[in-house]
């Protein structure tokens, strides 16, 4: 009897999950609500020596564990404990892989995966009327809308975190579309589809290209035995759907995208400009780090010694409280060992997992830590909540338990 009850407690809390998986693109808020439920029926489950057990002997556990601690530490040589703390709240999804690991069951992935895909596709069909509603039909009531400025159809989050999101999910679909068959595979096609329709109109340019690449990275992968078939196939991939989205994009998306071209002639100059400013965010942050190359400024002092040294390099630029770039922020505020730990963090759980057995997971073992690390040169996606929360579900799932075996695999 006392083992049924926790079993129906873990099913519970693998239910959570899913439901994780379906807020990944929402607010953030209740995800962290859900997140507070599934620890304390963890904590009533009991079960500690079999949780201990399978955190033991998973090294990704120990890899996000050394990432998240050492924010911590860095509190030691920080000024601002207030912000401090508040930075050390933003990696709090790496503390709590330890509930994560200890609560994802392998035979329910598929469930999680659905869970995320259809929560994607809705928020999907959700910009696709505020696209509607804003470029075609004024007098429909107002949508849903993340208020980033006049022209933003993101139902919930802005851009900056919709567009990344939507390209994570038409590779997981596209992975899934090519893996399965029948009805199944025409549903996950979809998902590609809707992913490219509405990064077309998001005004997402990081949204645009990590889906190209990330499209280009399946076609290798998929080819990877023959290599240079894999490599011509992905550079004819990555070329078609760029242009494809260039081409279809709406007047909006296309002004961005030839911002590009036009503000990285005038990285000095074009004040506050969004490419511009991110090279003066990058090239002040870099100054910092040559300051405090080894321990960094600490978690919570990096608004205060960026905002000193813009006011002496760059004073028409406006200060920032976060790079826009992963690595910088983890080089400036927790010095060369935090960089390394983020490295730690993109690179050994693949490696790290590379004798399991085969479950059909390994191209999205490999496919998260390539999207993060390319997307983190433009944004701090990890420090980002949704994008954070996405990266923590994505490496539970791919790599908190192990593999079942072929039959389990199957069934499921």
């Amino acid at each position: 009897m006392a083992i049924a009850w926790r079993d129906r407690l873990a099913a519970v809390n693998s239910g959570l999950l899913t439901a994780l998986f379906f807020l990944i693109p929402t607010q953030i808020t209740p995800a962290w609500v859900l997140t507070g439920l599934m620890l304390v029926f963890w904590l009533i489950e009991g079960r500690w020596s079999e949780k201990w057990t399978a955190l033991r002997s998973n090294p990704v556990f120990w890899v996000f564990q050394a990432y998240f601690w050492w924010v911590v530490v860095s509190l030691l040589w920080t000024s601002n404990m207030a912000e401090g703390r508040g930075m050390v709240s933003r990696y709090l999804f790496f503390m709590l892989s330890a509930v994560y690991f200890t609560v994802v069951r392998r035979e329910h992935t598929q469930r999680y995966l659905l869970a995320f895909a259809g929560s994607v596709v809705l928020c999907e069909g959700l910009a696709t009327y505020n696209w509607l509603h804003l470029n075609h039909y004024p007098d429909w009531p107002s949508g849903l809308r993340a208020q980033k400025d006049a022209m933003e159809t993101a139902p919930f989050v802005d851009r900056i975190l919709f567009g990344p999101t939507l390209a994570f999910a038409g590779y997981v679909g596209a992975w899934k579309a090519l893996t399965t068959s029948g009805l199944p595979r025409v549903a996950w096609a979809f998902t590609v589809v809707s992913a490219f329709a509405v990064l077309s109109f998001s005004a997402s340019r990081v949204g645009m290209i990590s889906f190209s690449l990330m499209m280009a990275l399946l076609a290798f992968q998929v080819l990877v035995k023959r290599r240079v078939l894999a490599l011509a196939s992905a550079a004819a991939v990555l070329g078609a759907c760029a242009i494809g989205l260039y081409a279809l994009s709406d007047a909006n998306t296309k002004d961005r995208i030839g911002q590009i071209f036009s503000e990285s002639r005038q990285l000095d100059t074009a004040v506050n400009e969004s490419l511009p400013h991110r090279y003066m965010m990058a090239v002040n942050t870099l100054h910092i780090i040559a300051a405090h190359p080894w321990l960094g400024v600490g978690a919570g002092d990096f608004t205060t010694e960026y905002r000193a040294v813009n006011d002496q390099r760059s004073p028409a630029w406006m200060p920032t409280r976060n790079p826009h770039n992963q690595l910088l922020f983890n080089l400036v505020t927790t010095g060369v060992f935090g960089g390394v730990l983020l490295f730690a963090v993109w690179i050994a759980p693949p490696w790290l997992t590379r004798h399991w057995p085969d479950d059909g997971l390994r191209p999205l073992r490999i496919g998260l830590p390539v999207f993060y690390f390319f997307v983190c040169l433009s944004e701090s996606y990890i420090w980002r909540s949704n994008t954070g929360l996405m990266f923590m579900l994505f490496a539970t799932l791919l790599y908190g338990p192990r593999p079942l075996p072929p039959a389990s695999h199957r069934s499921a």
